[in-house]
């Protein structure tokens, strides 16, 4: 699907993250994880409500704002993160809804180019002039790597404001190389591109996570209101593992010194995979891990099989 490249020159940092195709879009800054149940069925569920009565409401104010009460009261209000505010008007966008998108902007089903963003908690304003940490921290690189590889609207929105995980998943892979990576490499590659949607979708599927676990969602923004928690490796009787940024962003969980081994040696396999694929001769007695799945990572919790995420 073409990106959006004639929006990439008029954002922070040069790369357009927002709406990006007709597949792929972001909600993540308007709270669209920030729900009970994020999964996809769930939040299909809720848009596609969302969108089919939106498009029956009248184009005014106050049948706009008696829109946001009835998904209110229709909703649960309990969320992940109090603090974060979730967004009654998202829903699905363009003709196919294939992705998500602000059922207020001029453009949206029915809106005429008229811009009722205003009518939203944060204002219109807010709405045009925000751009999420991504857009600022994240490298060029990384973020053209991301919006293409990603599969939907889905995991994209998950995923792309992942800025530390991605950050030391792609600066790992340059760390085995000696050399930057280039969109090239990974995209025009179709085994380097499997690689890293495999690691991208570790993101739905980390099987090292406490039960039960509520925060898929990510709480992005600066204040740190919800961090992360840190990993207790004394409690297993391990030091800081190498792979702790990855892991701690990932919300990981560890009852025994093993499964530790298992997480690592997971993200090891992924990183050794993606730099033999851009550069062949590098795997030549270059890595232990090459071979998978390792001795340590073939369990059934990691949900692996034949070296491809089920």
């Amino acid at each position: 699907m073409p990106i959006r490249c004639n929006m990439d020159n008029g954002v922070p940092g040069g790369v357009y993250l927002c709406q990006v195709n007709e597949e792929i879009s972001c909600g993540a800054c308007c709270g669209l994880y920030n729900v009970v149940d994020p999964s996809f069925e769930a939040l299909m569920e809720m848009l596609t409500h969302r969108t089919d009565t939106f498009a029956r409401v009248p184009r005014d104010m106050d049948a706009i704002l008696a829109f946001k009460e009835e998904i209110e009261a229709r909703e649960s209000q309990k969320r992940p993160f109090p603090e974060f505010h979730h967004c009654p008007y998202i829903g699905l966008v363009d003709a196919k809804r294939s992705r998500v998108g602000c059922l207020l902007h001029p453009v949206a089903d029915g809106n005429k180019g008229i811009d009722f963003r205003g009518l939203s908690f944060y204002g219109g304003m807010a709405c045009r002039v925000y751009f999420c940490p991504s857009y600022y921290h994240l490298p060029r690189v990384f973020k053209e790597i991301v919006r293409e590889a990603a599969r939907d609207w889905y995991l994209y929105g998950l995923i792309i404001t992942e800025t530390k995980m991605l950050s030391t998943f792609f600066r790992e892979v340059e760390r085995r190389l000696n050399q930057p990576i280039t969109k090239e490499e990974i995209l025009e590659n179709k085994k380097c591109l499997e690689t890293v949607r495999e690691f991208l979708e570790l993101k739905l599927h980390w099987p090292f996570r406490p039960d039960p676990f509520t925060g898929l969602g990510n709480y992005f923004f600066g204040d740190q209101l919800y961090s992360k928690p840190p990993i207790d490796y004394q409690a297993i009787g391990e030091t800081t593992s190498r792979h702790d940024i990855i892991l701690q962003e990932m919300v990981s969980h560890f009852d025994s010194a093993n499964e530790l081994h298992r997480a690592e040696d997971l993200l090891d396999w992924l990183m050794d995979r993606l730099a033999s694929n851009i550069a062949p001769t590098w795997k030549l007695g270059a890595s232990p891990h090459l071979e998978y799945p390792p001795a340590t990572a073939r369990n059934e919790r990691a949900g692996w099989s034949d070296g491809v995420l089920e």
